[in-house]
């Protein structure tokens, strides 16, 4: 490889497009992202659930946002990669926080395909 130039350059598993000039091209990919909306039924108040639901957030690398509902329930949104955000969607349905008792989860808008994230962390609302 020529001083000056570096090797090529893999972000992601989708469809490769090259950039570079016609002398060296490097190999980039365009990422996408997970996401879904979820909806926790039980005790789920008052238990630090959007606390933990952060924390747990933080932990994988996933952004999006969380809230409690006036009917009880914590809702949000969850995005990121593939396998993190599978992980978030399993913490939700079956462990969430130690005070906590889940009766369901309803999740929805289950997505492969965001070209990009709408937020920059994961924020309580």
């Amino acid at each position: 490889m020529r001083a000056g130039l570096t090797s090529p350059v893999v972000i992601c598993r989708t469809a490769p497009i090259c950039v570079g000039s016609s002398s060296y091209k490097r190999l980039v990919t365009t990422m996408t992202y997970s996401a879904f909306n979820f909806e926790v039924f039980g005790k789920v108040q008052g238990v630090f659930f959007r606390a933990s639901t952060i924390d747990k957030a933080k932990k994988l690398g996933v952004v999006g946002h969380v809230e409690n509902t006036s009917s009880g329930t914590v809702t949000g949104e969850v995005q990121g990669g593939k396998e993190p955000v599978s992980q978030m969607k399993d913490w939700l349905q079956n462990t969430g926080p130690s005070g906590a008792t889940i009766e369901k989860c309803n999740i929805t808008n289950e997505r492969d395909d965001l070209d990009k994230l709408s937020y920059r962390s994961f924020e309580k609302h």
